[in-house]
């Protein structure tokens, strides 16, 4: 099993935790991080603290992806595995694949490559190389059929995990903040260039804010996995009163009046909690300049890709500077409109999700493949 990110080591280890609650004896080993780890994958070292996204910034970490990919062929050739699973991750796990392929190992490819936004070239390799796609969204699942790919919808593993515990005044008394002054989630990223890249933009749209907002408390959630050092040095030179929270949960998020959050799984964990935000994201000029003439749609949030429409703002590249992100806050949170419809959006987005229990159909599909494997 490999999974380079920090999403995907976590749908890893929940799609682990119900294989061996399945099939006990079962041996599972690979590349991923530490959530994978505890839920009993055999991991060498961490891999997700590479991760990396981006044309430019992968080049500058080929030596270190070059090392892990000559080490999981060395394990396909070596130990000779049942099955390989494969995690999002694209760029690294389609040669992993080819890897499989050519030693008649099946494959299974559980959360898809975004190939709806862009690389609609790669899917012409997943039909030669993977044997199953296990996908979250609906309209995956009509692309590979329509391709000629095998293909599961098996629902979005997040409706497992992203529930409410607490109410919020609970939650609130419980990390002593108070009641009466508004709340803001800073959520920078899972990689530590983008919380280095995005985070001192989102302290400046807080420096804004703070002149607007009485009292307005601005909490950094920290990325699991990530050191708090990379927080730091942007966090302290803003003027806002800023918190890190490194053990947050849930309950924490939903407690937030708005969200300022990075491109990515978070904007999906937001809108389930039916939180208002605004979508940021920054990258190296030259892969936004290649990304955008490979991009196929109008917006990059994972939220309004599933909406399919511009549910919530989005600031990005050039456009995603403190003034504009405040800005863009400042007419979420001072309309009951724009929060009504919002809210509308996000539950129709949780619909479009599938019931709960997607970690519990991916494993029911790779437990079939592997009993049909081991027996031919």
């Amino acid at each position: 099993m490999v999974a380079g990110e920090t999403s995907g080591d976590r749908h890893a280890a929940a799609l682990v935790s119900e294989l061996r609650r399945q099939e006990p004896l079962l041996q599972v080993a690979g590349l991923g991080g530490p959530q994978m780890r505890a839920a009993g994958v055999e991991l060498s070292e961490d891999f997700t603290r590479h991760a990396v996204v981006g044309m430019v910034e992968v080049l500058k970490h080929l030596g270190t992806l070059r090392r892990f990919y000559r080490q999981a062929c060395r394990a396909l050739e070596t130990q000779r595995p049942d099955l390989v699973i494969l995690v999002d991750y694209p760029g690294f796990n389609l040669r992993i694949a080819r890897g499989a392929a050519q030693r008649r190992i099946p494959v299974v490819y559980y959360v898809s490559p975004q190939l709806w936004a862009w690389g609609a070239w790669r899917i012409r390799t997943i039909r030669r190389v993977v044997t199953q796609m296990l996908v979250l969204f609906r309209f995956e699942e009509r692309l590979y059929h329509e391709a000629g790919v095998p293909v599961q919808w098996v629902g979005h593993p997040l409706l497992e995990t992203v529930r409410i515990t607490r109410s919020r005044a609970e939650t609130l008394q419980h990390y002593g903040l108070p009641t009466d002054q508004p709340l803001m989630g800073i959520l920078p990223g899972s990689r530590e260039g983008e919380v280095r890249r995005l985070l001192p933009i989102l302290a400046g749209a807080a420096e804004h804010l703070a002149g607007r907002l009485h009292g307005v408390r601005f909490l950094v959630l920290q990325a699991p996995g990530l050191p708090a050092e990379c927080y730091r040095e942007p966090m302290g030179r803003s003027r806002a009163a800023l918190t890190l929270v490194p053990d947050w949960t849930y309950d924490l998020l939903a407690a937030c009046d708005l969200a300022l959050v990075a491109s990515g799984t978070a904007t999906l964990e937001c809108a389930l909690l039916e939180r208002p935000m605004v979508i940021t994201y920054r990258t190296h000029p030259l892969t936004w300049w290649l990304g955008r003439r490979l991009v196929t749609l109008p917006y990059i949030g994972l939220v309004n890709v599933v909406a399919g429409h511009r549910l919530v703002p989005e600031c990005l590249q050039a456009h995603a500077t403190p003034a504009r992100i405040a800005e863009a806050a400042l007419t979420i949170l001072q309309s009951e409109e724009a929060r009504r419809q919002a809210q509308a959006g996000f539950q129709a987005v949780r619909q479009t999700l599938g019931p709960p229990g997607a970690s519990r159909r991916a494993a029911d599909a790779v437990l079939a493949l592997l009993r049909r494997s081991t027996r031919a």
